[in-house]
């Protein structure tokens, strides 16, 4: 005879705060998923329900309901197929906990974020992603999953589904996603450079680039004149590399930045002597790593909070808006200076159907505040917005922005049938916020 399963932890009452105290919402409970059980049973009864995650986004996506699903017990790795590299997942499954099974068994995603520490579940439902190298969103892998629907029923979404279009990527407003089944490709190992370019240069060479290399980012240093850009080559495992590693100063580059930033919501015309400090400072040098993308590429850990915006377009009209940021930024008529880094990446097209790349190469760009709880106050958030509105780009859903269904409907050819399908599936709004009936103008 099986065991009796235990009952999941429940918070009866409380506060959701995200990561960096920017968002919050009241709940009457939080319950510790354990199984899919546990998820159906929650769904089943509550009025309002939503999966937290960990918080981490910059909009106001995750919480908001009566009833919160925590998943941080909700990790395993459930089935893993060595040949194909098919692996299946509980969705509340952290990204260095997947990324660390998965080299293990000598298999890879293609496409990785800058962070490792969100759930996979929220990773793919925001439309997270990496760059280059035929790079898609997390979303894009998925070839199946496992889906709690609002009356409580599951249903498995699989690859060919007409349906998986839209849940790939669905902002948590079709249902629960309980297990995520992902395709892998082999682990590969990367030459990775990395070095100031000044503008001129990389604003040339970058197409070049993307032919040329495996991996390519741009983390913009506005107001400087250059870009930190890391290319990375594919090698075999074997391959020997002279690495050149950062002085040990680039260690202090959070703290300092920090100090830096600090002066700047008094002061904003200071961010672009801070931005050239910085600059001086920590991107200097050149350095030469080897390593698997995970462990290359990706960030591991957070020194400090920040608020984050990311908007993308159409890889042939990047050129004409980088120009218009440019001279936005500079401008002497505004205070829309922006901190160090602009994170520049690239994505082909894809077929789901919210995401930033549907149908389209695309260039992401990031802007970041390192003083988020002043984030209202941090004017190169509006003007990034509204040069990426003009030029028809799409939000990160993850991060922050202001635009709302009216604009955002025009953005999305798929946008109506997402709806459709929404308003089919949870007819009484069980897994929308407030912030998400705005959104999606229900």
């Amino acid at each position: 005879m099986g065991q009796a399963q235990t009952e999941p932890a429940v918070e009866d009452g409380g506060t959701w705060v995200s990561w960096n105290g920017n968002c919050a919402h009241s709940f009457d409970q939080k319950i510790k998923i354990r199984s899919e059980e546990d998820i159906v049973r929650a769904v089943s009864t509550a009025q309002s329900v939503r999966m937290t995650g960990h918080g981490q986004s910059s909009a106001d996506i995750v919480a908001g309901t009566s009833v919160l699903l925590d998943p941080s017990d909700y990790d395993r790795v459930t089935g893993f197929d060595l040949e194909s590299g098919e692996v299946t997942v509980q969705s509340g499954i952290r990204l260095k906990e997947l990324l660390r099974f998965l080299e293990s068994e000598g298999w890879t995603l293609p496409c990785l974020p800058d962070i490792d520490t969100v759930t996979l579940g929220g990773a793919i439902s925001t439309g997270t992603h990496g760059t280059t190298g035929g790079a898609h969103p997390l979303a894009e892998y998925v070839v199946e999953c496992r889906l709690v629907k609002a009356d409580g029923s599951v249903v498995t979404v699989r690859e060919d589904d007409p349906a998986m279009p839209a849940v790939r990527c669905a902002l948590g407003v079709l249902g629960v996603i309980s297990t995520i089944t992902l395709r892998c490709v082999p682990l590969y190992h990367l030459r990775v450079e990395e070095e100031a370019i000044a503008d001129v240069v990389w604003k040339r060479e970058y197409r070049q680039w993307l032919n040329e290399y495996d991996f390519v980012r741009i983390i913009w240093l506005p107001h400087t004149g250059y870009g930190w850009v890391v290319r990375g080559t594919r090698i075999q495992a074997d391959t020997p590399v002279d690495e050149v590693a950062a002085p040990s100063r680039v260690s202090k580059r959070r703290e300092v930045s920090r100090a830096l930033y600090a002066k700047t919501i008094r002061y904003p015309r200071f961010t672009r002597l801070a931005n050239r400090i910085l600059k001086w400072l920590f991107f200097s040098h050149r350095t030469v790593a080897k390593g698997t993308l995970y462990g290359a590429t990706v960030t591991k850990s957070r020194g400090s909070t920040l608020e984050l915006a990311e908007w993308t377009v159409d890889l042939d009209r990047f050129d004409d808006l980088f120009a218009e940021l440019v001279d936005g930024l500079e401008s002497r008529d505004n205070n829309a200076y922006a901190h160090i880094p602009m994170d520049i990446r690239f994505l082909d097209a894809d077929q789901t159907w919210l995401s930033n790349a549907y149908q389209r190469p695309v260039v992401t760009v990031g802007c970041v505040t390192r003083n988020a709880e002043h984030a209202d106050s941090y004017e190169a958030f509006e003007l990034v917005e509204n040069l990426f509105l003009k030029h028809g780009g799409r939000p990160h859903w993850a991060k922050r922005f202001e635009a709302q269904a009216v604009q955002l409907k025009e953005l999305y050819p798929r946008w109506d049938d997402f709806l459709s399908l929404r308003e089919t599936m949870d007819p009484s709004g069980k897994f929308l916020t407030p912030y998400l009936r705005g959104l999606l103008g229900v």
